[in-house]
């Protein structure tokens, strides 16, 4: 069993306008490189056979940045669709976009397509206590846009905080109202109860502990707001490939079945998962791989065809060891989203 190529993770971008606390962007600065990927890079790897072959999905989200901060984003889009409808997943803060550029991206978007923007408030007052330096009229400016003119399915993601707590029923009844399909609630690990770093009296930290993710993954809960279903045959490929993943050790790689996507960051490095390309310092190991395994040096065709992916690459990895441990990755997770 090899890696899953159906799926694509990208960060196209490591740019964003925002400084959320807990993005590696601010905590570790240090590191960072603000670049991006742009439709020559695209040209190269993603070539018509390609995606004709290999790729139903591309989730663009970034590690660092945000996909609409990319120069080349729309046209990225544009040349994708031309080869094939592939569903396109964008996940987004929405600020700062005029409404010319919403117009040209609904334009290019259908019913196969998903955007899902991350608020954690319900205005502007309470959705920059972690999204800070987000503007929630450009955010509304952009979901009336889409919601009017693209069939692309709408979900409002918000992670619940101490700020959030006791409006999340609120904010799931904006979202209905505003025309959202779903509303995403997540559980995140980031906060002092979890991490000793963050400090006892962590301003972020809910009340509510059911708030909190039980594992060392980011939990999600959803709810339904339209009746509209989406990709439930992508649900269907996960859960056959589950069935055929081969456990390493204590490991059960989702990367063999598609869940996440596999990942290409800002700098054109590739790895298996975003979980192995972070910056915080403990992945040396792997950010060395993402670099000899980079893009702009390798054809991508190349690079998921070389043995090393065909063999027991996830053991000794801190990551995979915390993230799939094949006693919590189970069918459900396999088909979540």
């Amino acid at each position: 069993m090899s890696l899953a190529l159906w799926h694509w993770h990208i960060e196209v971008s490591s740019k964003c306008t925002l400084r959320c606390p807990r993005c590696a962007r601010t905590e570790v600065p240090d590191s960072l490189i603000n670049t991006e990927l742009d439709l020559e890079f695209f040209y190269k790897n993603f070539t018509s056979d390609f995606i004709k072959n290999h790729v139903e999905k591309i989730t663009f989200c970034g590690d660092d940045g945000d996909p609409i901060y990319a120069h080349d984003f729309i046209p990225i889009i544009k040349y994708l669709k031309l080869k094939k409808d592939i569903s396109i997943v964008i996940v987004t803060n929405g600020s700062y976009k005029k409404l010319d550029w919403w117009y040209e991206l609904a334009s290019l978007l259908t019913e196969n397509d998903h955007v899902h923007f991350s608020l954690d408030g319900y205005d502007q007052a309470s959705n920059e206590q972690y999204r800070i330096n987000s503007d929630w009229d450009s955010i509304m400016l952009g979901i009336n846009t889409l919601r009017s003119k693209s069939k692309a399915y709408m979900t409002w993601d918000a992670i619940g905080f101490k700020f959030n707590e006791n409006h999340i029923d609120h904010m799931k009844d904006m979202a209905k109202n505003l025309g959202f399909d779903q509303f995403q609630l997540t559980l995140s690990t980031k906060f002092g109860s979890k991490y000793e770093h963050y400090g006892q009296n962590d301003i972020f930290e809910p009340d509510n502990k059911s708030l909190i993710s039980s594992t060392h993954r980011f939990e999600r809960q959803i709810t339904n707001l339209s009746g509209r279903f989406l990709r439930e045959k992508y649900k269907d490929t996960n859960l056959a490939l589950f069935e055929k993943v081969q456990t390493i050790g204590d490991i059960k790689p989702i990367c063999h079945i598609g869940n996440k996507g596999l990942f290409i960051n800002s700098k054109g490095d590739f790895y298996p998962c975003c979980w192995v390309a972070n910056r915080y310092g403990h992945n040396k190991h792997w950010n060395e791989l993402g670099k000899k395994y980079n893009l702009h040096d390798n054809l991508l065709s190349d690079v998921v065809n070389d043995v090393f992916w065909k063999e027991k690459f996830v053991e000794n990895s801190f990551e995979c060891g915390l993230k799939c441990k094949s006693s919590v990755v189970d069918k459900n997770y396999a088909t979540e989203w």
